[in-house]
């Protein structure tokens, strides 16, 4: 019966649109024009047509204001007495004139209004039309289309009667009456449609709550159903649980008392453990004390067969001296006897000549009168003897004040200048046989000026007792550079300017403090005539701290397993300016096998500095000498010999372990500081070593007893910041790393994985359930941590905002749980980080979002390697590369406090 109600709404609403058409009347004032306006009009239009639009009344309107212009002129000049009636017709048509100027005016303003009313219909009908060709309109769709429609017709309703747009008005009218009824004839039909549309829809929604109530019924059904199941369910459920839960009770029983069997066990492991090494200890410090005793014994033997050596060249020098001088004196009774047979042989010939004269001559006459040797006086003028005293670079009469005593301030500099580069099995200072110098541009000069007044005299060079052993001289010649001998015993070749070059076989350290006395003498028939004395110094040895900049970074090749890594490392470095130098060999941990520091030298406008690489004594046949890309000014040496160490601590004497601060207050070079374990520090060799320097020392021993590798560098670091000279310090925190894990769970990621990919991979839960090791790593904050940071505030005069607490978690034997983000490697601006491998939170890995978060306020930038290889090997980034830094270019002679 649809249909039939369809048929029966189309004949309503088209007898609905005839009676609307019948309806809307037309407005009379619209439909008639005005007849006392074309009246008015044609009355003054003396000529022409009337207007019929408003272009021709704009041109009436300016021929009418001609008009008066040109009757106004007229009426200016004064009329004759018999032509006053033409004043009359004047004014008579100067008033018609100015009436119909007015009239016009006026019906210029009533076309421009009715202009402006057909313009806004037209844009109404515009948009009615538009709205009407709208797909699929709905009834509120022609309903607007009807309002704009009535607004059209009301529009051009206002157009004036007496407008020219009157005749059209009533056009456009009826046209647009005509569109208004077949806009309400479709409102009417869309509404018809729509109220049918709902009343479906009102029955389709009774049929679907309908099936809503019997589907209801029949869920109430199989919910009942389903929980009398679920009860019974839940009661085995209860049973089982209370059955696994007696279960897990015994477990958790036998579990407590299985790990209280094993705390027993490792505390007395650990008991055994430190008895171990407290005899280790013992035995150690016996065996260091045997040591120091037969060293010191091997010293005094070596002073005694010094001194019975020194005696034994002062008898020779003695008895040869008395023998040159019986000699001497020999000749010089010889000669003096030879003189007087002479003398006496010339008097005979002369007496027997006088025999024959008649005049003798008295014996005085014939005397011949004997010379004594002219000794050459010694001053600073013709006897110059001096090096580079000032440390200007040049060597003048300048240098001649203050040379005959040596400062770290003031003085000649002597370079070291191994030359066996340790090639060799004896250190060079116990070689006897001196060679030309392996590099003569490394050699520190020192000038002897000579008068006139020296060329027949002798000169030697001679060095003090203590220091000889330990420099070599060498004399530039014609032939080149040719060793001196500095015990006097052979002279120089002669020169009125001879150049000098002096190297240092080794640094100042705990047996020699690195200074030397030079002694020039000139002597004429082995009696001294002239000497002066000149002390130098060793110029010292000095760490870069990991703040200055990066030329270099070197890595081992240990092939497949580690050459992503190494793709990703010159990735990071290379755009930095610095290089990535590969090498070949067994050295996986190359942070470990040396520590490259640098000397400094005065030159003449500039500073030489040089780099010079303190070799590791472990496994020297496995550990060549790392050549870096400043092989031409490459020196290695070594301190000490190797130790045996336990395996608790073979770890102690890399040389991660010796670190540098940047510049502190009282330290302008930076000051030392390294791991001490306790059983078994830092090699004490290199520590005085490092003392003996004098400039980055004294080192200060930090608390690494706790860690795995013994090493300072895995708990401090210094990275410096965007604005040049100042830095922060990150250390290690476990209570950091802790706060990291309760931050997670608190959140809702307790199973999100940390350790990724690593053999310790777990979840943060599992983590935290961990009592033992949260424990753990709370007591070493409390009690190791803690106490460091105190202690490195107060010797580093650090501030709390120059420190930077890293999250991490340490294992029960000391080594990082997971990835160490302290122990990284910071290159120019850009800091290399292992890969913490933490959780990974909507793509982003948190523990590097921590970190970054916490260096964002010094502006540093963080690139994360993957070194996975390394970390199951329990190292990381910074252990598995070393650098080659620039040295610092402000003089230390200029640097340090007392300047």
């Amino acid at each position: 019966m649809r249909w039939v109600r369809y048929i029966a709404i189309a004949i309503v609403n088209g007898f609905g649109v005839v009676i609307g058409i019948i309806w809307v009347a037309v407005p009379t004032t619209v439909a008639q024009p005005s007849l006392n306006y074309q009246l008015a009009l044609s009355g003054r239009q003396s000529e022409g047509e009337t207007p019929q639009s408003l272009s021709e009344l704009y041109k009436l309107r300016d021929r009418l204001k001609v008009q008066l212009d040109n009757l106004a002129k007229t009426s200016d000049s004064a009329p004759f007495p018999g032509e006053l009636w033409k004043s009359a017709i004047n004014r008579q048509q100067s008033q018609t004139l100015t009436q119909q100027l007015q009239n016009v005016q006026s019906q210029i303003q009533i076309e421009e209004r009715a202009k402006y009313n057909w313009d806004d219909a037209a844009k109404l009908a515009a948009q009615a039309v538009l709205i009407g060709r709208t797909s699929n309109p709905s009834s509120a769709t022609w309903e607007e289309s009807q309002r704009l429609w009535q607004l059209a017709i009301n529009t051009l309703r206002l157009i004036p009667h007496d407008s020219f747009l009157a005749d059209r008005a009533i056009d456009k009218t009826i046209e647009y009456q005509g569109n208004l009824s077949v806009a309400t004839y479709e409102m009417q039909v869309a509404r018809s449609v729509e109220k049918v549309r709902a009343e479906e829809e009102q029955i389709r929604e009774q049929a679907r709550k309908e099936q809503e109530k019997k589907e209801f019924a029949r869920r109430e059904i199989e919910r009942k159903e389903q929980e009398k199941k679920e009860r019974a369910r839940k009661e085995l459920e209860r049973q089982e649980f209370q059955r696994q839960e007696l279960a897990r009770k015994e477990l958790e029983r036998q579990e407590l008392a299985r790990k209280e069997l094993e705390r027993q066990e490792f505390q007395r492991q650990e008991l055994a453990r430190k008895e171990l090494e407290r005899q280790e200890f013992q035995r150690q410090e016996l065996a260091r004390k045997e040591l120091e005793r037969q060293e010191a014994a091997r010293k005094e033997l070596e002073r005694q067969e010094l001194e019975k050596q020194e005696l034994a060249r002062q008898e020779l020098e003695r008895q040869e001296l008395e023998k040159q001088e019986l000699a001497r004196q020999e000749l010089e009774r010889q000669e003096l006897a030879r003189q007087e047979l002479a003398r006496q042989e010339l008097e005979r010939q002369e007496l027997e000549r006088n025999q024959q004269a008649t005049s003798q001559p008295t014996p005085e006459s014939t005397a011949i009168p004997t010379l004594a040797p002219a000794t050459p006086a010694a001053s600073p003028s013709n006897f110059l003897f001096v090096g580079d005293t000032n440390r200007d670079g040049q060597i003048n009469e300048q240098d001649d004040a203050g040379k005959e005593q040596w400062s770290l301030s003031k003085g000649a500099l002597i370079s070291f200048n191994d030359r066996n580069n340790d090639r060799g099995k004896i250190p060079t200072w116990k070689q006897t046989k001196v060679m030309a110098p392996r590099r003569a541009a490394m050699l520190s000069q020192v000038n002897l000026t000579l008068s006139e007044n020296f060329k027949t005299s002798q000169l030697f060079i001679t060095a003090d007792r203590i220091a000889s052993p330990h420099i070599s001289v060498f004399q530039k010649t014609g032939d080149g550079w040719q060793p001196v001998d500095i015990s006097g015993a052979k002279p120089l070749v002669f020169s009125k300017n001879i150049v000098l070059g002096v190297e240092a076989k080794q640094f100042a350290d705990r047996n020699w403090n690195g200074t030397v006395n030079l002694k020039a003498t000139a002597q004429n028939n082995g009696q001294e005539i002239a000497s002066t004395t000149i002390q130098m110094g060793v110029s010292p040895w000095m760490i870069a701290p990991n703040t200055a900049p990066v030329t270099e970074v070197q890595v081992s090749d240990r092939g497949a397993v580690n050459s992503e890594f190494i793709s990703q490392l010159k990735r990071a470095v290379e755009p930095t300016g610095a290089k990535v130098k590969v090498l070949q060999g067994d050295r996986t941990w190359m942070q470990d096998t040396q520590k490259n520091g640098y000397v400094q030298l005065p030159e003449k406008s500039d500073l030489r500095l040089f780099n010079v690489a303190l070799k590791s004594n472990s496994e020297p046949d496995k550990n060549p000498p790392v050549k870096s890309t400043q092989d031409r000014d490459l020196k290695v040496f070594k301190i000490g010999n190797p130790r045996s160490l336990d395996p608790v601590s073979q770890w102690s004497d890399g040389y991660g372990n010796l670190q540098v601060t940047p510049p502190i207050p009282g330290h302008p070079m930076g000051r030392v500081y390294y791991g001490n374990s306790g059983n078994a520090s830092f090699n004490p060799e290199v520590l005085d070593f490092i003392q003996a320097q004098r400039i980055q020392g004294p080192p200060v021993d930090i608390d690494t007893s706790w860690l795995l590798t013994r090493q300072v560098d895995e708990i401090i670091n210094f990275i410096p910041t965007q604005t040049p000279g100042q830095y922060v310090m990150a250390i290690a925190s476990p209570e950091a790393g802790v706060k990291l894990l309760e931050e997670l769970e608190g959140r809702g990621y307790g199973d999100v994985a940390i350790n990724r990919g690593l053999s310790t991979q777990t979840t943060v839960s599992a983590a935290l359930k961990n009592r033992a090791l949260i424990q753990h790593n709370l007591y070493l904050q409390n009690q190791k941590l803690n106490p460091i940071i105190e202690k490195l505030k107060r010797e580093f005069l650090l501030g709390d905002d120059q420190i930077v607490q890293v999250p991490v978690m340490f294992g029960y034997s000391g080594y990082a749980w997971w990835p160490n983000m302290v122990n990284s490697v910071p290159v120019n601006g850009k800091l290399l980080v292992s890969n913490p491998r933490g959780p990974m939170i909507d793509g982003v890995d948190y523990t590097q979002e921590r970190l970054r978060q916490l260096l964002l306020p010094a502006g540093v930038s963080v690139s994360f390697l993957d070194d996975r290889y390394y970390q199951e090997l329990k190292g990381n980034v910074q252990s598995a590369t070393n650098t080659v830094r620039k040295p610092e270019e402000r003089p230390f002679w200029q640097s340090l406090p007392n300047n």
